[in-house]
């Protein structure tokens, strides 16, 4: 059995069509387990309203949704939330046993939160990727570094596509994020 996980993170910025739309074309044409809800420019109002739409849609496709920084929102539809590593620590009190994703950017890092009571880490990034345009990837063996340093899940993010994804799950990953590979599917 497969334990690798594909998770789709969204940026609608991306896509050619309405994300709802473009969401339903990745659910038919190459089913992710997770989607990392990802709309960075809405306010909490605006992202909780294409939230609710964007759950029942992972819902019927069996897919689990995972919400991005909003925390209140992600208790409401009763979800994992995404956090920096700043937002986590900042709000810890806050977060009252909700699972939460971190996001950490070097091996200490990924200590920090090792015990924390995170369920997962998104390590990044580890490819040059558009979205840190500017700024050389970290590498395999800084994922390799943060896997072997943690025992909770690790999710690699950062310019994977096609050609370098077995890397990373030969680097134990867990799972690999991908934004673009399926916004412009």
């Amino acid at each position: 059995m497969c334990t690798f996980k594909k998770i789709c993170v969204t940026n609608r910025h991306l896509s050619e069509r309405p994300l709802y739309e473009q969401l339903e074309r990745v659910f038919i044409t190459s089913k992710p387990d997770v989607v990392i809800l990802r709309e960075k420019d809405l306010s909490e109002d605006e992202y909780r309203k294409l939230a609710y739409k964007i759950k029942v849609l992972c819902d019927l496709h069996c897919v689990r949704l995972v919400v991005n920084k909003y925390y209140e929102v992600a208790r409401e539809l009763g979800t994992t939330v995404q956090l920096s590593i700043i937002d986590y620590e900042s709000n810890d009190a806050n977060l009252n046993g909700l699972p939460v994703w971190v996001s950490v950017h070097s091996l200490q890092e990924s200590v920090r939160v090792r015990g924390s009571g995170a369920s997962a880490i998104i390590a990044g990034h580890i490819y040059e990727t558009d979205c840190k345009r500017g700024f050389p990837g970290r590498g395999i063996d800084f994922l390799t570094s943060i896997v072997e340093q943690v025992d909770i899940p690790v999710y690699a993010i950062g310019g994977i596509d096609q050609f370098n994804i077995e890397e990373v799950a030969s680097a134990g990953a867990s799972g690999a994020c991908q934004m673009s590979y399926y916004m412009k599917l």
